[in-house]
């Protein structure tokens, strides 16, 4: 309940009617907030109604695409169709769509448990998305993460720059100021070491749909003990290095940056995906890159997040005081996975 009216600004664009819902062949009692969707209460159960924020296309690769991984690891969402048969609604100047809810409980990355099983199920995923069809350029990934590396090393330069020739430097700017080179001499050497590995030969090789963005809320335990992931509306088709080093990343930083919990990540994941010295050099890179750093940063310099001064001033205090841990971490996964 407490995120139930914290997007409100999103939900007020919701354009909800009946004629919406009759594209649908279930009756709705009751339509319920919730962070940025809508519980619908039905004659046929519970669903998510979600308004989506890109078009058709993207809708028509997304359930595509979660189609053919269904048929290998059928715990994904899907979206329900319209009486008409299709995936989405178009009504006043929204798209829509509807997904069955899952009965279960949210992922706990500081649980063991959940993690040994969130990392086979995630290698289970990207199986099942092997060599999926390479159709929609704006999720197409491959082959341009050393050239977004460096974009984002160029970006980082400009905020310093900008941070730089403020007369009244707010507490943000002075404390990115204060680490800014450190983390984009970080970028760069992400994107040095993708250059110098196997990554475009991999790319030209292998590919999968990576769900890009692993957020614990997206991965449900489900009552019958199944992981399911949620919520694809990021989902790119890249490397599965993507996603694995999105889980280790999170996971670590909810568990002190215990090298431990990579190591166990990598072999529950290994369990159903062997990756070889060159794939895990790829996923190195992917590592290197200060994500969280590098989010709050572009969220503040270019207006992205509505947040209030004093809550991305501590974020960014969390983020940066990540160096040491991150640094030691970093250093032993290579000790460990790579050299």
């Amino acid at each position: 309940m407490e995120y139930r009216y914290r997007d409100k600004a999103y939900l007020s664009k919701y354009f909800l009617d009946t004629d919406l819902f009759d594209n649908y062949d279930f009756l709705v009692e009751d339509a319920t907030p919730i962070r940025t969707i809508y519980i619908l209460k039905t004659d046929k159960g519970m669903k998510i109604l979600k308004k989506v924020d890109y078009g058709t296309e993207e809708v028509m690769f997304l359930y595509n695409s979660l189609n053919k991984i269904r048929r290998k690891y059928p715990y994904v969402v899907n979206f329900k169709e319209t009486i008409f048969g299709k995936p989405y609604v178009e009504y006043e100047g929204g798209i829509y769509t509807v997904i069955d809810i899952i009965e279960g409980r949210e992922c706990i990355f500081e649980n063991p448990i959940d993690l040994l099983k969130v990392s086979k199920a995630l290698a289970k995923l990207h199986i099942a998305g092997e060599n999926i069809e390479v159709y929609n350029g704006k999720r197409n990934q491959l082959g341009k993460m050393i050239d977004k590396f460096r974009e984002k090393a160029k970006s980082m330069e400009v905020y310093r720059d900008i941070a730089n020739i403020h007369i009244n430097k707010s507490e943000f700017d002075r404390l990115y100021l204060e680490y800014a080179d450190y983390y984009i001499g970080c970028i760069k050497d992400a994107s040095k070491h993708l250059e110098r590995s196997p990554y475009r030969e991999l790319c030209m090789t292998s590919h999968t749909l990576c769900h890009h963005d692993l957020a614990h809320h997206n991965i449900l335990i489900g009552n019958d003990d199944n992981v399911y992931f949620i919520d694809f509306d990021y989902s790119v088709i890249d490397l599965p290095y993507h996603d694995l080093s999105n889980i280790i990343t999170k996971a670590i930083k909810h568990n002190g940056w215990n090298i431990e919990i990579s190591d166990s990540i990598m072999e529950a994941y290994m369990s159903e995906k062997r990756l070889s010295k060159e794939e895990i050099s790829v996923l190195y890179g992917y590592l290197l890159f200060p994500q969280d750093f590098y989010d709050i940063s572009s969220f503040y310099y270019m207006r992205t997040r509505s947040w209030d001064e004093d809550e991305f001033v501590d974020k960014l205090k969390r983020k940066a005081g990540y160096k040491e841990d991150r640094e030691r971490f970093l250093k032993e996964f290579k000790r460990k996975w790579v050299d």
